[in-house]
């Protein structure tokens, strides 16, 4: 399924028409998002959309612009997070080593989910609680969402793939979608994997937005992947529908992004990952990135 493009390419399309690039990149994108709306509506009654993808697949962007395609359909949409059902930690089972658990299926609480999808596709105005991560804790009937005739959920979450999941949601009208970067980029025999392109993205959002060093991403990095492959990949082969979020100019904006931050002393070349492939392309302006690109959720906006 993925596939590997050559940093020339890339690099011949921006020389020849940046702006198109980014406009044709976005463009093909939404036209996936587009499709997929249509099929979420052919297959009839569908109450509720399963987006599941591994970490900095684009997840949050994906959801929220599929909840836009769906009220230009005349859909009443609300996302919600499966991270909203975990366990108090306090309550959770240890892991056979001894160590906290924080992924595994068994921190979800699948009777009150069940509950809660079942009041609410029964006609029911429904709270639902919200996770509090900073104390980990279930908050309960943190959230009203009001049923409507036309009401689609968008349920995003590791596990929301997981036939233990699938037999709680209340019903057996759901949509599942897999999201993720489909595409590699190579420079000479050098290839940076879709799950390295994935790192990249990490490594330049939580040095911006967490405050995290590039090498306590890397460092946690093969834990993340291991999550994955335990517990997303073995699903995601039976899905009604994949979308790649891979951006066709996205390492000319993270070349910006990278030299930005090593000049604020936030980062250091060798400490990013792929850079001898990052490093060849050709930069990318932040300024030429639409309005409502997958890209912010990678990077920050430029400051007035």
């Amino acid at each position: 399924m993925n596939k590997v493009t050559d940093i020339k390419h890339i690099n011949k399309k921006i020389e020849s028409n940046v702006e198109k690039l980014v406009l044709d990149t976005d463009s093909r994108y939404r036209g996936q998002l587009f499709t997929l709306v249509n099929k979420i509506l052919a297959k009839n009654n569908v109450k509720i959309v399963l987006l599941a993808g591994p970490s900095c697949a684009g997840k949050t962007t994906t959801a929220n612009l599929i909840k836009q395609i769906l009220e230009l359909k005349g859909k009443a949409v609300d996302v919600i997070s499966m991270d909203d059902f975990f366990i108090d930690l306090d309550k959770r089972k240890p892991l056979p080593n001894g160590k906290p658990d924080f992924d595994s299926p068994d921190v979800v609480n699948y009777e009150l989910m069940k509950d809660c999808f079942s009041k609410f596709f029964s006609g029911e105005d429904t709270y639902f609680p919200e996770y509090d991560f900073k104390n980990s804790k279930s908050i309960p009937n943190s959230k009203l969402y009001k049923y409507r005739p036309n009401s689609i959920i968008i349920f995003e979450g590791i596990h929301v793939l997981n036939p233990m999941l699938l037999d709680n949601l209340g019903t057996k009208d759901y949509f599942r979608l897999y999201i993720s970067p489909l595409k590699s980029f190579k420079k000479n025999n050098i290839v940076m994997s879709t799950k390295n392109l994935r790192l990249l993205r990490r490594v330049i959002r939580d040095i911006q937005r967490r405050s995290t060093p590039a090498t306590k991403t890397m460092q946690m990095w093969p834990e993340v992947i291991e999550v994955e492959e335990k517990y997303i990949e073995q699903f995601r082969t039976k899905v009604d529908y994949y979308v790649d979020t891979t951006q066709d100019y996205e390492l000319g904006v993270y070349k910006g992004e990278i030299n930005r931050l090593v000049s604020e002393g936030k980062l250091k070349l060798e400490d990013v990952p792929f850079y001898d492939i990052v490093g060849t392309v050709d930069e990318i302006s932040k300024s030429l990135i639409p309005e409502t690109s997958l890209m912010w959720e990678f990077v920050d906006r430029p400051q007035d």
